[in-house]
């Protein structure tokens, strides 16, 4: 998937106005931040990417992304056991998933249910984080069609959302929707490529550093997808 001249010049504008580094360091929730070494997010990876490894994912790594997440009516959440989805291939990313990542979120709509796009692409970003970065409303409002509020300074995605009384959706049979997805893992990959490109390190927190989920100075891409995937819930 090849982004247009017109999307890399939006990602050039975002980079020149927002200083991603230091919102990385004041991202906070639930407690969970930079200074502490974001342990609820680390924890999620973790047991996430290994259950995915070993081919385990199901119901109990659903429930704690929910919770960590905050969202609403997780008794409505079930799928098989394991959900029985390949994202790894000898403990290496499947070499599928970065060709076509809107593939791996089709597949999770289809087998895990009470999760819609937002969820189904959290699960891909703690279980292969590498490659997967989460999407939600309010990026789709800021990066997406936009809505009366926000949005339309930084579109890159052709995706909107709805409104349900007062809560923002995507709504999943938008013609564009997963197809969009494989546009976000490519808009991220190229946010990153730039960061690394100009210099921009990345502050890992050392507990990333010590267990080799990050290298010192690199990751963009890995730190990108973390704080674009922590940033909002609704």
């Amino acid at each position: 998937m090849t982004l247009s001249q017109s999307q890399h010049d939006t990602i050039n504008q975002f980079l020149q106005e927002n200083d991603m580094p230091n919102l990385y360091r004041r991202y906070t929730w639930k407690g969970d931040n930079w200074e502490k070494g974001f342990p609820d997010l680390y924890r999620l990876e973790d047991m996430c990417s290994k259950a995915a490894m070993e081919y385990s994912l199901n119901t109990t790594h659903l429930m704690e992304i929910a919770k960590w997440g905050s969202l609403r009516n997780p008794k409505q959440i079930s799928c098989p056991d394991p959900i029985g989805i390949t994202l790894y291939i000898d403990s290496m990313p499947a070499i599928w998933l970065e060709k076509e990542p809107e593939n791996a979120v089709c597949i999770l709509e289809c087998k895990v249910r009470g999760f819609g796009p937002t969820y189904c692409s959290k699960i891909l970003h703690f279980s292969v984080p590498q490659i997967f970065g989460a999407i939600d409303t309010r990026l789709v409002r800021v990066f997406g069609k936009g809505d009366s509020q926000c949005g339309g300074h930084y579109q890159l995605l052709e995706l909107s959302v709805s409104l349900s009384g007062k809560r923002w959706q995507i709504p999943p049979s938008q013609v564009k929707w997963p197809g969009e997805y494989g546009t976000w893992v490519q808009v991220l990959n190229d946010i990153a490529n730039t960061m690394n490109s100009d210099g921009i390190s990345c502050p890992h927190p050392p507990q990333y550093l010590q267990s080799g989920r990050r290298e010192e100075g690199n990751g963009s891409q890995q730190m990108l997808k973390q704080l674009f995937s922590a940033m909002h819930h609704r």
